[in-house]
């Protein structure tokens, strides 16, 4: 179903302030665009230092922009209060309702930029910076595929070759930037005079390379666990290899954010201008309630009357709890991405899945412990991902867990069918003639 026309009108309105769109072109347009290669400013004559920075804010932008919102309504951990929110809430979804965060994985700060950077540190062989740089394109393009499934990747950002870049399938697509991960990890292992990396340009992790080899080896384990639903344990075996040399703690990756305008966090932004669009979900508030979890009042700020309360899918209008004011909606709020939480979980998912349940509680409770939650005496598959859902509130990788073990156990609007992918745009199929129309209802590696 596609947005009424009034409500098109809004949701423009919403996509200005809710995410750095590139607009009016489709992936080949842009990447074709002469712009980008006579402008002074172009991307290709730019310091790399500036390319790095600018990379950075828009992944930290594609983390957190409105595909993870909406992910946060579609997994109830939030609810939609007003169009368009509520409407991805009844799952009434336009087809151009993503087409700015589409283009943004491409464009300026997306894949191109990439490229630009890995050619000008790689020819000045500061193999760290180009370790670093591959580290990103494997989370943008990662997520890219998480949430489209096949896509442009391989002929994508190279418009004199190809004008028009076919699809790739999401399991080569995977596998192209777990290859592009163990790259990074032995380039960022070199040292030498020229091997600096981006050094104090890092809003990250202030160029610590071991930080960002752990980021890597942590986005391996959460790729390898993406595929074990369609290619079995050995893919958990790998994430286990890949999770023990993972994020510890203290070093989260967080989103690039600053406190100003035009850097903020998208959560702040989109509240500043859209107040109680979006509130606590009714099935992830009494979850935490049931279990006296202290992150309930992490999360969100109680309602007038001093409760915890949420709003169960299209239900609107009554006195919700809004998302905590104190932290997570601060102007600099820097959104957890990928995390020694998540790092942890996985290695108890992929114990689990492979017989080690002892080991699969040992993970957990090490998650549970940081987390200042109560331990538990047992691990199931389903207090694995229940600590998951919680653990990672508000972030884009709860849906993959979901689609991928069906916990938690949601109940759709109205017997809805709960998304299980973003269909290609329709300026993007218009555009790009190897994009046969919006695709399939759900990604290959969904079972």
């Amino acid at each position: 179903m596609t947005l009424r026309l009034q409500d098109r009108s809004r949701w423009i309105a919403v996509a200005a302030i809710v995410m750095a769109t590139i607009g009016g072109v489709g992936c080949n347009d842009f990447l074709t665009s002469t712009k980008y290669r006579t402008d002074p400013s172009n991307p290709k004559t730019a310091a790399a230092d500036n390319l790095f920075l600018g990379i950075q804010i828009n992944v930290a932008a594609r983390m957190t922009d409105v595909i993870a919102q909406s992910v946060c309504i579609w997994m109830q951990q939030c609810s939609g209060q007003q169009t368009p929110f509520s409407d991805w809430g009844q799952y009434s979804i336009g087809t151009d309702d993503y087409y700015g965060p589409w283009a943004d994985f491409f464009g300026g700060g997306g894949l191109l930029d990439l490229h630009s950077l890995e050619k000008i540190t790689l020819a000045r062989g500061d193999s760290l910076y180009t370790g670093q740089a591959y580290v990103l394109e494997a989370l943008l393009i990662g997520t890219l595929a998480d949430v489209w499934g096949d896509v442009p990747y391989s002929q994508a950002a190279n418009p004199t070759a190809f004008p028009h870049p076919k699809l790739d399938p999401q399991e080569q697509v995977y596998d192209s930037i777990l290859t592009k991960l163990t790259t990074a990890i032995a380039y960022m292992g070199a040292t030498g005079p020229t091997n600096t990396g981006a050094l104090g340009n890092d809003a990250s992790y202030g160029g610590d390379p071991a930080h960002w080899i752990a980021l890597a080896h942590s986005l391996r384990a959460r790729y390898f666990v993406h595929m074990a639903a369609k290619l079995g344990p050995s893919m958990y075996d790998s994430a286990l290899g890949a999770a023990a040399n993972g994020i510890q703690q203290g070093g989260d990756f967080v989103s690039a954010n600053l406190a100003t305008a035009n850097q903020s966090n998208l959560w702040y932004q989109m509240e500043t201008v859209y107040t109680q669009f979006i509130v606590a979900g009714s099935a992830f508030v009494d979850t935490m309630a049931n279990a006296s979890d202290p992150r309930l009042a992490v999360y969100f700020d109680p309602n007038g009357g001093g409760q915890f309360v949420g709003a169960d899918p299209g239900q609107t209008g009554g006195d919700y709890s809004q998302l905590d004011t104190i932290v997570r909606l601060k102007q600099g709020f820097q959104q957890p991405i990928v995390t020694y939480a998540e790092t942890q979980l996985i290695i108890a998912e992929a114990e689990f899945q492979t017989g080690h349940t002892a080991l699969a509680l040992t993970a957990l409770n090490n998650e549970k412990a940081f987390q200042g939650v109560p331990t538990v005496g047992t691990a199931t598959l389903h207090n694995i991902m229940i600590e998951k859902w919680t653990a990672l509130f508000q972030n884009i990788e709860v849906w993959s867990d979901w689609r991928r073990t069906n916990i938690p156990a949601l109940t759709p609007f109205n017997g809805g069918v709960i998304p299980r992918r973003i269909v290609y745009q329709d300026e993007e199929v218009a555009a790009n003639p190897s994009i046969p129309g919006p695709g399939p209802q759900r990604n290959w590696n969904d079972p």
